[in-house]
């Protein structure tokens, strides 16, 4: 795992340092997950039929609600992806907790959420080798983020073979294990994407940790 990404998800801001103690326990509990970790990923591409503000629809007529329509709206063609750091950090995160070490579970939280994020990036590097000429990636939309509703998750698990890596949707739309990541990412012509830019800098929440 990445340090300074396990770091960042434990709540520290850019440019700090937990002190020596707690540094020390996240060092140790990344080399303790070397080797357990099995994060997984999948993705599927399909054509954008029709896009408009409040909805982008698919080949095969899937239509997603709400802003993702305006976020991808210069996008040809569109990614449904599925990342997970899969069930190991989890268990090794609940298991610290039910012993009542707070600050390991939250570490091996932290592992599980950094490992999730490294999986969807290898997602993207997948896809930035098969852009064509003059092509470039949006950023990635999740739903629950951005004004997505989280129920558009019932929509990305219509699209991909979310079983095939071990992740199921709960009623509630949580997906089990919990550190995984899912979402849409557009493919479409370079100037159009980097035009667009994006919806971070129409976000009223500066301050906030994820901001792109």
């Amino acid at each position: 795992p990445d340090i300074d990404e396990v770091v960042r998800y434990l709540g520290y801001p850019s440019g700090a340092t937990p002190n020596g103690s707690i540094l020390d326990r996240v060092n140790t509990a990344a080399g303790a997950v070397r080797g357990l970790l099995r994060p997984r990923g999948i993705y599927a591409l399909y054509k954008v039929a029709v896009c408009n503000a409040r909805s982008l629809t698919l080949s095969g007529d899937v239509t997603f609600t709400g802003p993702i329509g305006e976020y991808l709206s210069q996008a040809d063609r569109a990614a449904v992806f599925l990342a997970t750091a899969g069930p190991e950090i989890v268990a090794l995160a609940e298991e610290a907790l039910a012993r009542r070490d707070t600050l390991g579970g939250l570490i091996y939280n932290a592992i599980g959420s950094a490992t999730a994020e490294a999986a969807v990036e290898r997602i993207v590097g997948r896809l930035r080798g098969e852009l064509g000429p003059g092509e470039d990636l949006t950023l990635r939309y999740s739903p629950g983020y951005c004004g997505i509703s989280l129920a558009q998750q019932k929509t990305v698990f219509s699209l991909i073979d979310a079983a095939s890596i071990g992740v199921e949707l709960l009623p509630t739309y949580i997906m089990k294990p919990v550190k995984s990541v899912s979402g849409l990412i557009g493919i479409g012509p370079e100037n159009g994407v980097h035009a667009f830019a994006t919806p971070c800098e129409r976000c009223p929440l500066a301050d906030c940790k994820m901001r792109r």
